[in-house]
């Protein structure tokens, strides 16, 4: 009886008019929301090679306005656990948006912060990210934080391997 109930509900919610306003459906306990928490946790874990397992081969991926490839982008995030220890996501916020159109991307919002290795500088910044899926598979990434420290440390690495 109680499915019944939930079809009936679901049927007449669907038959409603829905106005040019309404542009999806967002959930938090999702199977892409759930695929971006444990890719979030190998990045955070120091190796973040798994992504290749759930991106498109020819995606574009994006930190800020800069564009990467599949390997770049894995590179690229690989690299910050050899400038920083104790890197987190805090206060960290996962959710899918399935829009009306079709198109499905889930968010990742968070504050990043890290220690670097070398100076011993503690950095944090506020961080937001956007995976958009084709079907199963992510086919682009854009992540969108203040670089300033994470290029900082970086040349400062990259002068320390001379």
């Amino acid at each position: 009886m109680k499915k019944i109930l939930i079809l009936i509900t679901i049927f007449g919610l669907m038959s409603c008019n829905l106005d040019d306003s309404f542009k999806g459906f967002i959930q938090d306990n999702d199977e892409k929301s759930e695929i971006i928490v444990k890719l979030a946790d190998s990045y955070l874990a120091g190796n973040f090679d798994m992504a290749r397992d759930y991106f498109t081969p020819d995606g574009k991926h994006f930190f800020n306005n800069l564009e990467f490839d599949v390997d770049g982008i894995i590179d690229g995030y690989n690299s910050h656990s050899l400038i920083f220890k104790d890197i987190k996501h805090n206060d960290r916020e996962v959710y899918t948006a399935t829009f009306t159109d079709g198109t499905v991307e889930t968010f990742h919002d968070f504050d990043w912060s890290a220690t670097s290795i070398l100076t011993g500088k503690e950095y944090s910044y506020p961080c937001h990210c956007r995976w958009v899926w084709v079907e199963d598979k992510i086919a682009s990434t854009t992540c969108y934080v203040d670089p300033a420290a994470i290029f900082e440390e970086a040349a400062i690495y990259a002068e320390s391997q001379n």
